[in-house]
């Protein structure tokens, strides 16, 4: 697609040749720029001139007039590196010609070809924000479309679920794992809620406040961080269960409150990345801590696979970056990278240890652990503590 000169650009070129102009030594001004016509071929088209209105200079270089010598008539190329843009045509009646005036008009050619530079620039990226725009309403079209299909099976397998729950003993052992597969439906469904208002998000080009993640942070913003741990180590153990992993964990959970659905997207990552990465039969758990010198809570996430390498430490934690241990997996580097920018935005952090038994007795002596360090939420009341456990008391895991 050819692009031509926009207003701003001839507005400019109009006024740099009447502020240049002064005196009597100037016949005439002319700024020509290379363009293509239908056919694809090149020409040198007029832009602008001075003085207004000048009607005897032709539109085109093609003109034979213009091709003819003349003493009083140069041509300064307006570049852009190898790049000729166009040129400034100059007559002057003063004759000779002054060095002067030569070295008076370099900086305003020079600033022709830059302004013409930016010019192209913006249309460049004009036409690539206008397909950009098309390419994602079509992607917005496919994501509605496959969205909805998302949610027939998913509310078959929830009426599935609950028809099995109703059919078992209330104390058979499977009651456990349907109640895991409803509470993973849950967190699909509001995946897929998620997922509908991604595209109302439209591109633009005005500058907005980064986003860590899509808004997993706006259902649960004061909730209790027990009751969204229970599902997500579930899914844990189950896994590990399938697996043929030893898991662990404590027998209670951290009385932290918060926004609970980012902390458990922090932890549902790291699970992944334990489950993913490290090797067959190796142990992973969880554990917790609240030192009561300590305004803080620390979650633990834990697996007994070759520690990561010192160089690699920091380096795992930037987008798109994966440790040597992930060569061979799936994955796109961004768990930890967002998980960290996550921690920091709740006023805590996430960090790497190689030496989890430090933290938790029940982990290997080497490994890798994850710790994400959470300010401590304000005191509960007394008939919101469970299991008569202070909210400030330690706990490490207690079975295997």
């Amino acid at each position: 697609m050819a692009l031509g000169v926009s207003a701003d650009y001839r507005s400019l070129a109009r006024h740099l040749l009447a502020s240049f102009a002064s005196g009597n030594e100037l016949r005439c001004l002319a700024v020509y720029m290379a363009l293509s016509d239908a056919s694809g071929q090149l020409r040198l088209e007029a832009v602008a001139c001075w003085p207004d209105g000048l009607q005897r200079l032709p539109d085109s270089l093609s003109d034979p007039s213009l091709q003819i010598p003349e003493q009083g008539r140069r041509w300064l190329p307006l570049r852009s590196g190898n790049h000729l843009l166009g040129a400034l045509l100059v007559e002057t009646t003063a004759l000779p010609w002054s060095s002067a005036l030569s070295q008076r008009l370099i900086p305003m050619a020079t600033a022709l070809a830059t302004a013409r530079d930016m010019d192209l620039r913006c249309e460049n990226l004009s036409l690539e924000m206008d397909h950009l725009r098309r390419q994602q309403a079509e992607q917005e079209h496919q994501l509605a479309a496959l969205i909805h299909q998302m949610r027939n099976p998913l509310a078959a397998l929830r009426t599935i679920a609950q028809l099995l729950r109703r059919r078992l003993d209330q104390h058979a052992e499977q009651q456990e794992l349907v109640t895991s597969l409803l509470d993973e439906g849950q967190q699909l469904e509001r995946h897929l809620k998620i997922l509908e208002q991604l595209p109302r998000r439209r591109l633009s080009t005005e500058l907005e406040q980064p986003r860590l993640l899509p808004p997993f942070r706006s259902s649960q913003a004061d909730g209790q961080l027990q009751e969204r741990l229970v599902p997500l180590l579930r899914r844990a153990q189950a896994n590990c269960e399938a697996s043929g992993r030893p898991w662990h964990q404590p027998q209670h959970l951290p009385q932290w409150q918060g926004d609970v659905d980012a902390v458990g997207e922090i932890l549902a990552n790291l699970i992944e990345n334990a489950l993913r990465y490290a090797p067959a039969k190796a142990p992973i758990g969880f554990c917790w801590s609240a030192p009561a010198d300590a305004d803080q809570v620390k979650l633990l996430l834990w697996d007994g696979g070759p520690p990561i390498p010192h160089q690699e430490q920091e380096r795992i934690f930037s987008p798109g970056q994966r440790g040597s241990t992930g060569a061979g997996h799936q994955g796109t580097g961004y768990g930890l990278s967002l998980g960290r920018q996550l921690a920091q935005s709740l006023g805590g952090a996430l960090e790497l240890i190689n030496q989890p038994r430090l933290l938790c007795p029940q982990a290997t002596p080497e490994g890798n652990g994850f710790l994400i360090t959470l300010p401590a939420s304000p005191p509960l009341a007394p008939n919101q503590s469970a299991h008569g456990q202070s909210a400030h008391s330690p706990t490490v895991i207690t079975k295997p």
